[in-house]
């Protein structure tokens, strides 16, 4: 009887200790699930700004483009009348006259379009300025890790800060490694002191397949929680306003090299931070009337 006693509290004990594990994985899988559902949406939110941005990068192109042409056509008919005006002084007439004012009124319309195009062209060196200064503060901030697996460039107005998993995360893993934490400290530092900067953390991965087990079932949450990862240790910095940064995972989907060799998967493997100054003076400029 005591043995039947034991047997059954064995069991007893046994089946507790896995409906606990059962729970705590259940929870687990759920909040990334969740997770991995809120990331979706902000890519769709900023897969649209990113594209608004460039579609405002065109438009100032063609701005500014359209506002040298109709300067350039001003000059050859604001010529024209001088000439005409010229013939036509000697004789005192009322077309004499006439001639004047419609000159005066071209020397204004050829004076405000020269204002516009050096609006324009003070707004595009502003941003230049702007995204320059950016690079250059991240460039000094990671100098010791750059040829380390760690690049910076510039793109459609947005600083790229490209780290390869070498630097950043063991195969299959989303633990950070320490020579990467402190790559992404030194980064929360720059951000920390220019509040106007938005940050976008993109996970990649490379095309082979997620071999892990647990919570993670492919790429796409490894490159999730990787993302998470980067963005959780950013925010580390009190500096930093958690509203301003936004993780994102996106897979195997957004290679930068297709030659399915293993020097390309492992280019592909990287966690992109991307930089986005704010540029609301050069957005009013832009949107003024012509």
């Amino acid at each position: 009887m005591k043995r039947i006693f034991v047997a059954l509290l064995a069991v007893s004990v046994c089946a507790c200790v896995s409906t606990k594990k059962y729970n705590t994985l259940r929870g687990d899988k759920i909040f990334v699930d969740d997770q991995l559902s809120l990331a979706n949406d902000r890519i769709a939110q900023l897969s649209s700004r990113n594209a608004l941005l460039g579609e405002q990068n065109d438009s100032l192109g063609r701005l500014l483009a359209q506002a040298r042409g109709s300067y350039d056509s001003l000059s050859t008919a604001h010529a024209a009348l001088g000439e005409r005006y010229g013939r036509l002084l000697a004789d005192g007439s009322a077309e004499t006259a006439r001639m004047m004012r419609q000159i005066e009124a071209s020397q204004a319309e050829l004076d405000a379009r020269s204002r516009r195009i050096e609006e324009l062209n003070q707004a595009l060196a502003a941003r230049e300025k702007v995204i320059e200064d950016i690079r250059r503060k991240v460039s000094d901030a990671l100098v010791g890790f750059e040829n380390k697996g760690l690049t910076i460039s510039t793109r459609g107005g947005q600083v790229y800060v490209s780290m390869e998993d070498k630097l950043l995360f063991k195969s299959g893993s989303y633990a950070i490694d320490p020579g990467g934490a402190q790559a992404v400290r030194d980064l929360s530092n720059v951000l920390a002191t220019n509040p106007d900067i938005n940050v976008l953390v993109e996970g990649h991965t490379d095309n082979v397949p997620y071999k892990g087990s647990g919570e993670l079932k492919d790429n796409l949450d490894l490159s999730a929680k990787r993302a998470t990862t980067v963005m959780r240790l950013l925010l580390e910095n009190r500096g930093i306003a958690p509203e301003r940064i936004t993780a994102a995972g996106r897979g195997e989907w957004l290679p930068i090299d297709t030659s399915n060799t293993s020097e390309g998967r492992a280019k592909n493997r990287r966690t992109e931070i991307i930089l986005t100054p704010k540029f609301d003076e050069l957005m009013q400029i832009m949107t003024e009337k012509q």
